[in-house]
């Protein structure tokens, strides 16, 4: 009896702090703190006193702590493990690339710059938050060049960097110029750029937008317009789908609203005759508005395909080509043929370079989706060359690495002017075989490896590919080029974080 007496009473004492369950509790409670973004302040309202956290039958041999103890003592301890964790990994990846964005509150009171790191390991894309900057002066190119190198020395990954992924403002260029960065553009940003340099600037097209979104206005914040717009569906048998209110920032969100407008003619033509409130397109506006939508469809799907989380720069080529394609005019394009021509020249401008840049080159070439196919036979000897020449400079690291200095060679001795015959032969021979100055073994694996067919768009991953590949040196290749992300998505996110939980307060 006594033994049941002592532990019942044991079974009703509260843990201590260093239990081992209570320790698991605390982490757990910091996890959902962190995870979902809560403030610390939960932990003290009475909706979670409730839950009973740890003892749900009512022991409560729990005791929850109190809000200061997550923030000041839980918090930091869990911040040194993460960031612990995210050193292992960022010394045990190969290349590193980043992305890098800028971002203000609506008041102008804060402003913030963040640098996400994106490499492979283990056969996956990893992509991890490194740093978020409070901005304290001007956002010039120095100034911002210098936020960038300290987090690259921060996290020791300088010498690991393979580009940064950044918007088109003239200040971020100058910024990764300063610090020393091979830099491309964000492919979402430079579409959106497209767009509005070829087809938002047009005066006609602005007036529909806007009248779009009159009407769209109208039709959405009024529960009695809706209700009568779905009567006038049913009555001409057009979907009964909601209008879509666009976000001005975003052309996608004005693609979407107009779309569906369009598809919605009928009804909204006939709310505006037996209603008041909305001025409906004329004839000459629906049809503008149609081919709107019908030029933008192909830059939306594009877009869809590179907002995905993994989306790489190797498919940045294939992209333009298709989207350039797509604006070549035919006969059929009646009302389309200027607003095509605007769309290419824009293109043009934007992505002169894309494909005689060395990271897409490369990226696009080991990509096993792709390899050269959409390649002419210039800018597949220059993929080749790239991928090739990284490859020998890995050997001759790893050479140096093996070896201990020794004394020069005696071609090293040679004077200018003097070489040896073998010397100048070897040099003819390279100009006649570009593949003459390097490795075999490299070259024959690359040969290989373009012989295979390509794999379909839709089945294994290219990271998965690399990573069981039969070719260990172009692997090498792929844990660089492939490192790159498409756009700076990373960085939206945060802010969009950052925007639903930031208060000037």
């Amino acid at each position: 009896v006594q033994t049941s007496l002592t532990s019942m009473a044991e079974s009703r004492m509260v843990w201590p702090d260093d239990h081992v369950a209570v320790q698991r509790i605390d982490e757990c409670i910091m996890d959902l703190i962190v995870v979902n973004m809560l403030p610390y302040s939960v932990v003290e309202g009475e909706a979670f006193k409730r839950l009973k956290i740890g003892d749900p039958l009512g022991a409560h041999r729990y005791k929850v702590k109190s809000e200061k103890y997550y923030r000041t003592t839980l918090m930091p301890a869990t911040y040194d493990k993460v960031v612990k964790h995210v050193t292992n990994l960022l010394q045990e990846a190969t290349w590193i690339s980043f992305t890098t964005d800028g971002w203000s509150n609506p008041t102008k009171s804060c402003s913030l710059l963040s640098f996400t790191g994106h490499f492979i390991h283990d056969a996956v894309w990893r992509k991890v938050i490194l740093s978020v900057t409070v901005l304290e002066q001007d956002h010039d190119g120095k100034y911002l060049a210098s936020k960038l190198c300290e987090a690259m020395t921060k996290w020791e990954i300088a010498e690991k960097i393979h580009v940064g992924v950044r918007d088109n403002a003239a200040n971020m260029k100058l910024a990764m110029r300063l610090a020393g960065v091979a830099d491309i553009g964000c492919m979402s940003h430079t579409l959106q750029l497209v767009l509005r340099d070829a087809l938002f600037t047009q005066t006609s097209v602005e007036v529909v937008i806007k009248k779009a979104r009159k009407i769209v206005t109208h039709l959405k914040h009024s529960e009695q317009a809706c209700r009568h717009l779905v009567e006038h569906q049913q009555t001409v048998k057009t979907p009964e789908h909601s209008l879509l209110q666009d976000v001005e920032t975003r052309w996608n969100g004005m693609y979407l609203m107009l779309e569906r407008l369009v598809e919605q003619r009928k009804a909204v033509n006939l709310y505006s005759v037996q209603r008041s409130g909305i001025d409906s397109f004329s004839l000459a506006e629906w049809e503008l508005a149609a081919r709107v939508v019908k030029i933008l469809k192909p830059f939306y799907t594009a877009t869809l395909e590179i907002c995905v989380d993994d989306a790489c720069i190797s498919v940045v080529i294939l992209l333009v080509s298709n989207l350039n394609n797509m604006l070549n005019t035919t006969a059929a394009d009646q009302g389309l043929k200027q607003m095509k021509a605007t769309l290419r020249d824009a293109m043009c401008c934007r992505f002169s370079d894309i494909s005689s840049l060395a990271p897409f080159l490369a990226a696009t070439l080991i990509d096993p989706h792709f390899k050269d196919t959409y390649f002419n036979v210039q800018k597949a000897v220059a993929a080749k060359k790239v991928v090739l020449n990284f490859l020998r400079s890995v050997q001759e690291s790893a050479m140096k690495n093996m070896t201990a200095p020794s004394a020069a060679s005696p071609i090293d001795n040679v004077e200018p002017g003097l070489e040896s015959s073998e010397t100048s032969e070897s040099g003819a021979q390279e100009e006649d075989d570009p593949w003459a100055a390097y490795d075999s073994q490299p070259a024959n694996q690359l040969t290989n490896y373009l012989k295979e067919l390509r794999l379909p768009r839709m089945t294994t991953g290219i990271y998965a590919y690399w990573h069981c590949s039969q070719y260990p040196l172009l692997e090498a290749a792929a844990q660089k080029y492939l490192s790159a992300p498409l756009i700076s998505v990373a960085s939206e996110q945060l802010f969009s974080a950052a925007g639903q939980l930031y208060a000037d307060r």
